[in-house]
C-alpha cells in the first residue's frame, strides 16, 4: 500500500530558475503585473480563457495573487507566475488539481501574447514539470486543452506530454460553443 502524503508537509521552494525564465508563487504587489499583462492581451486571452474578465482592475488581480499565495502556503494550489530574468512578467502555470493518493497533478498555464513563440512557455512548463516530478513526487501530471488551441498542445508535447484522449463534444466553453478537449499526460 502506498505510503499517505501529507500535502501541508512538503517543502516547496522560493523559485524554480530555468536559463530564461523564473518560476515563482504570486506574492502582494504582483496583482499590477498581472493585470497590466490581462488588461493588454485581454481579448487574445479570451478566445481560450474564461477567467479574464475577473480581472477588471488592479484590485481584482491583487486580490487574486494574494489568494493564490495564501493557497500555495496551504498546498491547496500550487500556482507559479512565469518571470524573465529581467523581471517581465510572462504568464502563470503550475499545479491545480491533486489526487495524492497517486500521486497525481492537474498541470495549467497561460502566456500572454507577447510572451509566446520565445520558448517561456516551453521552458516554464519543462520547470514546472520536473518539480511536480522530483519535488512532489507526482507519478502522473496531466493537462487538458481545448483541441483547436494548437500552440497549446504542441507545448505539451514539446515537453514529452502525450495524447491520451480526445473528448468530443466535452463540454460547452465560454462562448457557448460545444468544445472537444484533449487530455495530455506524462506518467513516472
Amino acid at each position: 500500500m502506498a505510503e499517505s502524503i501529507r500535502p501541508e508537509l512538503l517543502p516547496l521552494p522560493d523559485e524554480l530558475r530555468g536559463e530564461r525564465v523564473v518560476l515563482r508563487p504570486y506574492r502582494a504587489g504582483d496583482g499590477a503585473a498581472f493585470f497590466a499583462a490581462i488588461d493588454r492581451h485581454r481579448e487574445d486571452l479570451k478566445t481560450w480563457v474564461a477567467w479574464v474578465d475577473r480581472h477588471r482592475s488592479v484590485e481584482d488581480s491583487e486580490v487574486y495573487v494574494r489568494r493564490m499565495a495564501g493557497k500555495w502556503l496551504m498546498r491547496e494550489a500550487l500556482i507559479l507566475g512565469i518571470w524573465t530574468h529581467d523581471g517581465e512578467y510572462c504568464g502563470g502555470t503550475g499545479f491545480h488539481g491533486f489526487d495524492w493518493a497517486v500521486p497525481s497533478l492537474e498541470l495549467g498555464y497561460f502566456l500572454h501574447k507577447d510572451a509566446r513563440g520565445r520558448g517561456y512557455g516551453t521552458e516554464a512548463v519543462r520547470l514546472v514539470t520536473e518539480w511536480g516530478q522530483r519535488g512532489l513526487g507526482a507519478r502522473r501530471i496531466w493537462a487538458s486543452c481545448d483541441a483547436k488551441n494548437e500552440r497549446s498542445w504542441r507545448l505539451l508535447e514539446r515537453c514529452g506530454y502525450r495524447r491520451e484522449a480526445m473528448l468530443r463534444s466535452e463540454c460547452r466553453d465560454h462562448h457557448g460553443e460545444l468544445r472537444d478537449t484533449y487530455l495530455y499526460a506524462v506518467t513516472q
